[in-house]
């Protein structure tokens, strides 16, 4: 009698954690072993123009496919003053299969430079399924590696990714920098806008108070697996910016990894005026009273003050013609940009790893940092434009790019520029009523 009564007990409570086991399972699904997928943000549908002083939007340009879920195994951290074979050993990996592992990876990374941070995906061996690890190369892209048959094999994947769109609109109040970070704008994006405008603005005197700055851009994210890309930065690219400054109106516009002019102009002066960013013009150009030597003497070029170690951009196109120490300059880099022209960059800390004399720089390639070397009072750069063996004033280089878009692409910028103008932003100068966008409209109705 007491046996059955416990075999109906048992049955009852059987059937009560059946039922709430589905009632469960089909609410929320299996949150443990399943990346989640970020919803998508709805798109903006209206206008605003840019209230005073900041304000801030953000949207989703596109709509994502939908991607199946990850089926994730145990997630392992590589901590500092770790190393792969004592995190794998932990998990009971041997020492030979990591080797053996190591040498698989090889050409795709070098896991003695995992950076502390990195979380592994590790699937245990099992009846079901082989040792397999998972992990991280650059943003968007998964190494996977297998173990069986006593060998490793890898190979790369793409996480398909989207683009969230962010807008951000503010008006100087204290500094670029600072008025920036309070609405949120990150620090690659205003550092990308800075280098931009360079060709045309001195922002180490020409930013004003009221000057008012709106920048668009997007931030790729993964659909899957994000865990594995929480210690990487998202990726983001600048796609317009415009700035207000002394009563001029600039607005740049990326197409095919330039910036353009509303026009089709390539947006690029010859030189960068200013090549580093954040640092304060401390010496101008001209006569002035020597800090270490204590005389008058001409100061042939411009100095900035910046911490040690800020990176050095080629203020242009050319060929390196010097990387050593050189005389009271300190650590050297001097630059031939053809006709003529020839920069100098002096004091530095240090060069870039495997700069060499004959090495060609791109505009905006870091050449080295900035340091205080040679007869020099302090930390800074020291920045000479040469035309013909002559120092000229780097401020007052006025040589912008003559390049201009024609023919296809040129119809093809007016397209994208039309987009631009239609998306629904909220920004001041994207709105359909805004001049340039009337501007765009009636070139593509020709």
């Amino acid at each position: 009698m007491m046996t059955n009564y416990r075999w109906h007990i048992a049955t009852v409570l059987a059937v009560m954690l059946l039922t709430i086991w589905a009632f469960s399972a089909e609410d929320s699904g299996d949150t443990q072993n399943v990346a989640k997928i970020p919803q998508a943000l709805a798109p903006f549908d209206a206008m605003l123009v840019l209230p005073e002083p900041n304000t801030t939007f953000r949207h989703v340009e596109a709509q994502r496919k939908v991607v199946e879920p990850t089926v994730m195994g145990k997630l392992i951290t590589l901590r500092a003053g770790q190393n792969l074979s004592t995190l794998l050993g932990q998990q009971g990996v041997t020492s030979r299969q990591v080797t053996l592992l190591a040498q698989a990876l090889r050409p795709l990374l070098n896991v003695g430079k995992l950076q502390a941070g990195i979380v592994i995906d590790f699937h245990q061996a099992n009846d079901e399924q082989p040792l397999k690890l998972r992990l991280a190369r650059e943003y968007g892209e998964v190494v996977e590696a297998v173990y069986k048959d006593d060998s490793w094999s890898v190979a790369l994947t793409e996480v398909p990714t989207y683009q969230e769109v962010d807008e951000r609109g503010f008006t100087i109040r204290h500094s670029l920098y600072r008025d920036a970070d309070a609405v949120g704008v990150p620090l690659d994006i205003i550092s990308s806008a800075i280098m931009a405008l360079s060709h045309f603005i001195d922002f180490q005197r020409q930013v004003q108070a009221n000057d008012v700055m709106e920048v668009r851009y997007q931030r790729t994210l993964v659909q899957a697996d994000h865990a594995l890309f929480n210690h990487l930065q998202t990726p983001l690219e600048l796609t317009y910016l415009r700035f207000t400054n002394e009563g001029e109106d600039h607005r740049l516009i990326r197409f095919n990894d330039s910036f353009y002019s509303p026009d089709g102009k390539l947006a690029e002066s010859f030189l960068l005026k200013t090549p580093l960013n954040g640092a304060r013009l401390s010496s101008y150009f001209g006569n002035r009273r020597h800090p270490v030597l204590g005389y008058n003497r001409a100061h042939k070029g411009i100095d900035f003050s910046a911490p040690v170690g800020t990176p050095i951009m080629a203020a242009g196109r050319g060929v390196v013609k010097r990387a050593n120490r050189f005389s009271s300059f300190g650590n050297t880099v001097i630059i031939d940009h053809g006709n003529g022209y020839e920069t100098l960059y002096a004091h530095l800390n240090g060069f870039k790893k495997g700069l060499r004399v004959g090495d060609k720089v791109k505009q905006g390639d870091v050449i080295g940092y900035l340091g205080n070397t040679g007869l020099s009072a302090g930390r800074h750069l020291h920045y000479e434009v040469h035309k013909d063996g002559r120092a000229i004033n780097p401020l007052n280089l006025k040589a912008p790019s003559s390049l201009q878009l024609s023919g296809d692409e040129l119809i093809a910028f007016e397209q994208h520029v039309e987009r631009l103008y239609s998306v629904g932003s909220r920004l001041a100068s994207l709105t359909p009523d805004d001049e340039h966008a009337q501007g765009a409209s009636s070139r593509l109705a020709k």
